[in-house]
């Protein structure tokens, strides 16, 4: 998928060169045998940069959108977060300490919740689906909230805390992958839906010349029987449904996404 905007640029490109770098600094350790603390701080300096270059990447795409603000937002600032803390904790001993190591543990439970909420709203669902969604939802928050409260409160010795995790972590895998598919579902129906003229045809029979109006798809003359296949096409934005016809600008007014300019019907 092309990157529509200056910000998603960046983060793609700082994550693609701190993959390349750790990469490279793996390799030099191969080669060299040589592994000392300098490389390690280097490589959990590149690798943490990657990380936060996803983890914003991901709530960039909500924020530029416009969906559930100020979910996005709050996600590229956690991100940003995490990613300067993780430098100090690796660079900085004066900082290791055991409360700037929980500070740190919430703030990447929340880098990591917020970019993935922010995703989930950009999913446009049926409302019958909408529930699925919410639901999802609701076991990311609690089962972040839970995660946090562990690491502050060092709750990790009741069965029932683990089992209660163990839980909401399914029900938000199974949420994560169940919501793409139902958007999916909800843009076919969609589009199907999305007409801007009845989809009938007027033509002459070419066997028995019996002028008839007949719909699109499989059809057959009503005088001679002789069977035809119609088929009329509407143009439609290829990643909503949203439909074109007439329309002024390079992109999609619904998602964005640049289409075809339709050929302008004759006056």
């Amino acid at each position: 998928m092309a990157m529509k905007s200056r910000t998603q640029r960046i983060l793609l490109f700082t994550f693609i060169g701190s993959i390349a770098l750790c990469g490279l600094i793996g390799i030099y350790t191969l080669l060299t045998g040589n592994f000392g603390a300098l490389e390690g701080m280097i490589l959990g300096s590149t690798a943490s940069a990657g990380g936060a270059a996803i983890l914003a990447l991901a709530a960039a795409i909500p924020t530029e959108k416009r969906r559930w603000h100020p979910i996005g937002p709050i996600g590229i600032a956690a991100a940003l977060a995490a990613l300067v803390m993780l430098l100090i904790l690796i660079w900085v001993d004066a900082w290791r300490s055991e409360l700037f190591v929980k500070a740190l543990g919430c703030v990447l439970v929340l880098a990591v919740a917020f970019p993935h909420v922010g995703l989930l709203s950009l999913a446009r669902l049926r409302k019958s689906f909408e529930w699925i969604r919410a639901l999802t939802i609701l076991a990311i928050a609690l089962l972040a909230t839970l995660i946090i409260s562990i690491i502050c409160f060092k709750l990790h010795e009741s069965d029932d805390l683990w089992r209660g995790m163990g839980t909401l972590a399914i029900l938000s895998v199974c949420g994560t992958i169940a919501v793409p598919v139902l958007h999916r579902v909800s843009a076919i129906r969609d589009e199907n839906a999305i007409q801007t003229t009845a989809l009938v045809l007027t033509l002459t029979c070419p066997r028995c010349s019996s002028s008839q109006t007949l719909p699109a798809g499989r059809s057959k003359c009503a005088s001679c029987g002789l069977r035809f296949n119609i088929e009329i096409e509407e143009e439609h934005c290829p990643k909503c449904g949203y439909a074109i016809y007439k329309l002024t600008s390079a992109n999609c007014p619904e998602c964005g996404t640049p289409v075809a300019q339709p050929t302008a019907s004759p006056a």
